[in-house]
Order: structure tokens, then sequence, then C-alpha cells
């Protein structure tokens, strides 16, 4: 379904109906992407499996049909990756997904742009010190000197954005630049809100500082995914622009499981000492933690127990005390990324293990920290088996 809201709006974006009749449009769609009776769509699965692990299998099921049958076709899994120390553990997948399909990735296309702002600055052509309008001489109504590369990195910008989805579609940021108008100029939307907080002294999860974020690399490095991936090694991807030109680094960056789970690795390679060469040796331990401790934290986190955020990276934990684990059964050092309609990539170093779950669940969530709880147990009694 989002590929209908994404296709059809645009197309009724152009016609001359006012604000609010589009806005009403929107929000029929909406309902009708969430609350349609989904039940009556088919589902199966089939298991990619390389040797004959009864409780690998039984998993795989768990993920895929049991979850789907059990939740009233709510949680449909499209396809789900486990791969430990190098070696594919689970590949499953629905009938109509495999391991070449491209998915929508939403908001973990946040993530990958920390490795696309972090080869740029390898290579000196991005300054996470510098003001943003060093790089997009536009036009900010205030505080523009104070709003540097970094501020958007941590998501400290202090622009005042509402990220507001299904629920408030009449008052959201998010909604106008990927249906609306806004998608014109993301850039040229966002530079046209105020700041409801100095750059740098709050943290606020906003798709705004994302998109911010993509012009400025876009300004350095115009085709930075196709740099940033090639790199990588990725070869079949999509990452739709808006109508200037800008990738929507917030959400539009479309990939397989197995790509996605490459990039999982090569952080996992970073961390664990082995450099790639494609970021700044200290790009890491920069990046992948609280941005500031002085900072306020957004009253959300702490109420509902949400992950802290690091430079567009969810860290494994709840607070700045790093044994306060959103994981426990993780390590510290691991780290993830997560998109609408139940989209992850959870990465552990530690243990050399990365875990990608591609979906399209509508009105409940796939239970990840129960699949991760019924993983680990199967993945110790299989490193039992090898010992001698």
């Amino acid at each position: 379904m989002e590929y209908f809201i994404i296709r059809i709006f645009p197309i009724y974006s152009e016609i001359s109906m006012g604000i609010y009749l589009k806005k009403a449009w929107l929000l029929f769609l909406l309902f009708f992407g969430v609350c349609s009776n989904i039940e009556n769509f088919p589902y199966s699965s089939y298991t990619i499996h390389f040797d004959e692990n009864v409780e690998i299998l039984s998993l795989s099921k768990w993920a895929t049909e049991v979850q789907f049958q059990s939740n009233k076709s709510r949680i449909r899994t499209n396809a789900i990756l486990v791969i430990q120390d190098g070696k594919t553990i689970l590949e499953a997948y629905s009938s109509e997904f495999g391991p070449k399909t491209l998915h929508p990735t939403w908001s973990i296309s946040k993530f990958l742009l920390n490795g696309a702002v972090g080869q740029a600055v390898a290579l000196g052509k991005l300054d996470l010190e510098k003001p943003v309008q060093f790089y997009l001489h536009k036009s900010i109504l205030s505080n523009s000197e104070e709003l540097k590369v970094k501020h958007l990195l941590f998501f400290a910008s202090g622009i005042d954005w509402k990220e507001r989805y299904e629920w408030a579609p009449f008052n959201s940021d998010i909604l106008e630049i990927l249906y609306g108008e806004g998608n014109r100029d993301i850039a040229d939307y966002i530079c046209k809100l105020k700041f409801y907080n100095v750059p740098g002294e709050k943290i606020s999860y906003s798709s705004g500082d994302s998109n911010l974020l993509s012009a400025v690399l876009s300004s350095v490095e115009k085709d930075f995914p196709e740099f940033y991936f090639k790199r990588i090694g990725i070869e079949s991807y999509v990452w739709e622009r808006d109508g200037s030109g800008v990738p929507v680094a917030s959400s539009y960056a479309y990939l397989s499981a197995k790509d996605l789970a490459k990039i999982g690795l090569l952080y996992s390679e970073e961390i664990s000492g082995n450099p790639s060469g494609i970021f700044p040796k200290d790009w890491i331990s920069k990046t992948f933690r609280i941005y500031d401790h002085k900072s306020k934290r957004p009253w959300y986190l702490d109420m509902l127990r949400l992950p802290s955020m690091g430079g567009h990276v969810y860290l494994n934990q709840f607070s700045p005390d790093p044994k306060d684990l959103y994981y426990p059964g993780l390590s510290p050092e691991s780290f993830f990324a997560s998109g609408h309609w139940g989209q992850y990539m959870i990465v552990d170093p530690k243990k050399k293990l990365v875990v990608v779950r591609l979906g399209n669940d509508r009105g409940a969530r796939f239970p990840m920290r129960e699949f991760i709880d019924r993983l680990l147990p199967v993945l110790n009694k299989m490193e039992q088996r090898k010992l001698p």
C-alpha cells in the first residue's frame, strides 16, 4: 500500500485542488492503507537454509507464517535474514519476495545517510563543524550561522519540525514533504520553518534534519547514493529524489535484505577493528554516541522507553547508562536502524551478528525483541556443537 500512496498522491497534487481537499484525499489514502481488510491478501513463505537445523526452520516459520496468522494478517514478514560470523544462518521470504527484491527501507534510509556522510567527511568534501548555510546558501529564517552540519547528523537542529504520520495528517511536515507540495524542493520547505530551540540544545527525531543533511551532502556529491553504494559493492538499489533532484534521505531508499545486511557487516567490521577505508578512522566513535549528555533528551524517550539516538543510528541503550540495554541479550556495542511498517537492521559486532527484517505491518508490530530472545539460544547451541 505504501507504493500505492507514494505514486497516486503526486498525480493529484498537480490538479488544481484546494489545500484542504488534497489533505482530505491524503487522509483517505492513509486510512485505506491502514484499515483496509488486508486479511483478503494471501500469504505464504519459503525458507532458504544451508543445513537441516530444525530449530532454525521452526524460528523461520514463527517469524513469518505464525506471526501473520496469529495477528490476523496485521504482521507480514517479507524478508528475514540472520548472518553470524559471515555465514547465513536463516534466510526466509514471503512468496512475492526473494533475495534480489528491492524493498522499501523507510527510516532505515536515515542510517544509510550516516555512511554516505562519513564517506564525504573522509574525502574532505564535508566538514561537520561548518554552518549548513555554507553549503546550501539558502535563506534560513534565524539561527542560520549557528546551525551546523553536525546538528543535522545528531537530530539537534532545533528546527520546529512536526514528525506526525497517519494519526495526525493535517498538521504534519513529514507527510507534506513525502506526498504534498513540499516534495518539489524539500530543503527549501525546511528552510522556511522556524526554530523552536537553539541548534545543539535539544535532540529530537526529525526527518527534516535528515533531508536537509541530504541536501547538504548533495551539494558536495551530487549522486552520493551511487558513490557510496558502488564503494560498498551494491549495484541494485533505488533512492527516490524530490523535485529538485535531492535524495529523500528520510524514507525512500530501497534495497534487498542481503545488501542491507552487507552494510551492517561493513559497520560490524569497522567496530571490530577492520576498517574499510570508507570512513574516517574515528567515525564510529564520533557518531555512534549520544550527541551531548548536557543536551536535553526528548520527554518521549524516557516516558516510552525508546532507545537513545546517535548520529542517524539507534544505540542499544535506553539512556546514557550503557548497562540500560534496549536489547538485553545483545552487547552494549550493538546498534540498529528501524523503519515504518516493520523494517529492522540490527548489528552486534561482538557476536558478529547481523539481523535484517523487512515487512509490511499494519496495526501491529513485529516482536523483534522476542525474535532476538528466541534466536540467541539457537545460535549458542550451534556454537556448542562446533566445539570438540
